[in-house]
């Protein structure tokens, strides 16, 4: 008799059955190393699987959010596209898609990484040399919500590469977010200096 193939459990079947996003990279992490790496890892926040430093961009959510193969959500940080059925939702959409869609991206983290829905906040980077030299996601962090002066250069490694979170609001479809009671992102003066 053939042994049945398990069926993969991924992020669609997840939300399928009800679990809430927030906790599906948690269950994620689980599956793939056991629960017992799970209560071992001292900074959750440095895990590759659910923190990846790159990858091939497989489908855009809007103008600000995309998934890569490898399931995770990714919504660039620091900028806010408009949302489905407002004004430039579809050119906001259609433009992320020409800039990432199939395309290998490096995500550099910030102080801030995930969010409520369950997706991972990264600057994101395309059209990179090789695999850039980032600064860590505390970069900024001084004390409390005192922050060191912004980055305004690429990163080595990606010299000739594009900011897709500054190029959106470049393009007139997406807008700076900025938190009220929160430390300056990393590039936060570089998409807007007047801030």
């Amino acid at each position: 008799m053939a042994s049945k193939k398990k069926k993969r459990l991924t992020r669609k079947d997840l939300i399928k059955k009800g679990v809430p996003l927030v906790l599906i990279p948690g269950i994620v992490w689980a599956a793939v190393f056991g629960l017992d790496a799970l209560e071992k890892t001292k900074n959750y926040y440095q895990s590759k699987i659910i923190f990846p430093s790159a990858g091939v961009v497989e489908e855009i959510e809007d103008g600000d959010t995309f998934a890569l193969a490898s399931g995770v959500r990714i919504r660039l940080i620091g900028v806010n596209a408009p949302d489905r059925g407002s004004k430039n939702y579809q050119e906001a959409k259609d433009f992320l898609e020409s800039l990432v869609k199939d395309q290998k991206v490096y995500l550099e983290y910030d102080r801030y990484q995930d969010d409520k829905y369950g997706r991972i906040l990264a600057w994101v980077w395309v059209d990179c040399e090789q695999k850039p030299k980032f600064e860590g996601p505390n970069y900024m962090y001084l004390s409390g919500n005192k922050s060191k002066p912004g980055l305004m250069e690429n990163p080595k490694g990606c010299q000739k590469g594009s900011l897709v979170n500054e190029e959106t609001v470049k393009a007139g479809l997406a807008k700076l977010a900025v938190y009220q009671g929160r430390g300056l992102l990393k590039y936060q003066q570089r998409i807007n200096p007047l801030n």
